[in-house]
């Protein structure tokens, strides 16, 4: 009886961090999908940061319900509704990042209802900043989402590097 080890077949870590770095910065050469990817991480830390924390309570201005609201939701719900639409018909790369974009600020401003944008600002001027609040969902989650955003800045970083070249 032979066993035999096959090294020719790849490691599916490494496929799967292959596979990431193409997706999130084209393997370091591409600075403004790493960017867009960092901002849509920091949506999604702000979000449960403001589902999880008190203290993220403490950034959010609540607009008072009002015409004004209505019609800004209003507004941002059809420009929505056709840039999605526009992105599906004529189906661009680029198209679909800003579209993920968008649809996070709708998802940020429909959760949290912080129209000033504080919370997430206060994130994206510190995004290496970590609350403690026990161990649990909130603490794992937030941590795997500070690695990544950690990791994609440092690909952007090469990309900017790269791109200079």
């Amino acid at each position: 009886m032979q066993t035999e080890i096959n090294l020719q077949q790849p490691n599916t870590l490494k496929k799967y961090l292959t596979y990431f770095d193409k997706v999130t910065s084209n393997n370091g050469t591409d600075w403004l999908l790493a960017l867009t990817w960092v901002i849509l991480f920091e949506f999604i830390s702000s979000i449960l940061e403001y589902s999880y924390l008190d203290i993220a309570q403490n950034y959010v201005y609540h607009v008072p319900e009002g015409l004004y609201k209505e019609l800004g939701i209003a507004l941002l719900l059809v420009l929505f509704i056709w840039y999605s639409v526009y992105s599906i018909v004529f189906m661009r790369r680029k198209q679909f990042f800003t579209l993920a974009l968008y649809g996070s600020i709708c998802m940020y401003l429909l959760i949290t209802h912080d129209v000033t944008f504080n919370l997430l600002v206060h994130n994206l001027v510190n995004p290496f900043e970590f609350e403690l609040n026990g161990f649990g969902f909130y603490m794992i989650i937030q941590l795997f989402i500070k690695i990544t955003i950690t990791y994609l800045i440092f690909m952007m970083l090469k990309a900017i590097k790269h791109s200079k070249k």
